[in-house]
């Protein structure tokens, strides 16, 4: 693992980072498994050449920035290392968040936008047509063709703006905050490789029409990062100037084709078959996640009481009929405390997706029954009762 971590240092350090973002800065990162956290570059640590190395804790969990010491600090899991180019190119993608942070970028999206967005078949029949064309615009090489993909693009997102509303803003949100990542992370992927064959490798994502729909957030990286692309092509200074702007990826590119007119479109009848066969395919899949979870075998524990979560992943989240399911983990607060909750977790809410009334839990260990309290292996210490059905188990919240 020190090896590991050196080494991305050494290749960190190395970089010309100039030539994946002018004016690039690193901020603080940590790698970590279950077992330790290794940070650099933190006014912490004492050694410039060497990390300082503790014991992991609840405050690295994912892929992600986080404040440390109160210092922004990107964090990437190395429990199963995988590739060096993969690993290499991920931090680098956290750290172009932490950079973003350092220049007080504003335009982050409403995360629960994302949990709750709409599953429509004319949404989706658009916004694959739409993926379609933004691709064969990034390819187009002649000016007056990729401009000509460019205004269908616009068309068609313009018609999803009139379906969605608001919703619209989260994925133009997203492809602004994100899509600069992902072109951050390609560059230095590509920076290992043949240029061109890792930037075909994600170019091609935004082809990827199931994964689309499956995945919402994490396919705004990929449209956010043709947009990046045809910015690079159509405006070269624009990077020196993002971090200046106010309006989305989307709007500047829009606004600086002179494409603000919206000229109308219609929906593509071939893609409507395979819109129907996708938005199946997505509620299918919801709904089998979310029985799978139910179907274990061993203690199913359903806490009753109200609760609010405080740090969850977005990117990880099934919201189905008022029950939302967190693939990996969550961070809730219950009677006053947060509680890590790093495993799957399901919540049932009535309006709000952070204000639940029950929290389900599958346990491998029996929870432990105090006087007036009630322990839950691995998690903590809660004030209730217990009231038991076979494997089925029931916590009360005290008031």
């Amino acid at each position: 693992m020190i090896t590991f971590t050196r080494k991305l240092k050494e290749k960190l350090e190395s970089a010309d980072l100039n030539q994946i973002w002018p004016g690039f800065q690193l901020t603080a990162y940590a790698l970590y498994n279950h077992e330790y956290v290794y940070l650099f570059n933190h006014p912490i640590c004492e050694a410039k050449d060497e990390p300082l190395v503790f014991e992991w804790d609840k405050r690295f969990v994912g892929n992600t920035l986080i404040l440390f010491e109160d210092v922004p600090t990107a964090i990437v899991n190395v429990e199963k290392p995988g590739s060096f180019e993969g690993n290499y190119a991920v931090l680098v993608h956290e750290l172009f968040h932490g950079y973003q942070t350092l220049m007080d970028e504003k335009r982050f999206p409403d995360e629960l936008l994302g949990v709750q967005y709409p599953l429509l078949e004319e949404n989706i029949s658009l916004r694959l047509e739409e993926r379609t064309v933004l691709r064969a615009a990034v390819e187009a090489s002649a000016h007056e063709e990729k401009y000509n993909q460019l205004k269908r693009f616009v068309s068609l997102r313009e018609k999803r703006r009139e379906l969605l509303g608001e919703s619209l803003n989260y994925e133009n949100l997203i492809e602004t905050i994100e899509g600069p990542a992902w072109y951050a992370e390609m560059k230095a992927y590509a920076s290992l490789h043949q240029q061109s064959d890792a930037e075909n490798c994600y170019k091609e994502k935004l082809l990827h029409h199931e994964e689309a729909e499956l995945h919402l957030r994490k396919s705004c990286y990929s449209s956010g990062l043709a947009l990046c692309l045809l910015l690079d092509d159509l405006y070269p200074a624009w990077k020196q100037k993002y971090f200046y702007e106010e309006c989305t990826l989307y709007d500047c590119i829009k606004e600086k084709a002179g494409m603000c007119e919206n000229a109308g479109t219609q929906c593509d009848h071939k893609l409507m078959g395979e819109a129907a066969r996708i938005y199946q395919l997505v509620q299918e899949s919801r709904m089998k996640t979310i029985q799978s979870f139910s179907d274990f075998d061993g203690y199913q524990l359903t806490i009753e009481g109200p609760m609010r979560a405080v740090f969850f992943d977005p990117m990880n989240m099934v919201n189905v009929d008022h029950q939302l399911l967190h693939q990996y983990f969550v961070t809730m607060q219950i009677q006053e405390r947060e509680y890590l909750i790093n495993q799957p977790a399901l919540t049932h809410y009535s309006q709000s997706v952070l204000q639940a009334d029950k929290l389900q839990l599958n346990l491998t260990e029996k929870p432990l029954i105090n006087k007036g309290s009630v322990n839950i292996p691995g998690i903590g210490d809660f004030r209730g009762s217990i009231i038991e059905d076979g494997k089925k188990l029931r916590l009360m919240l005290a008031n």
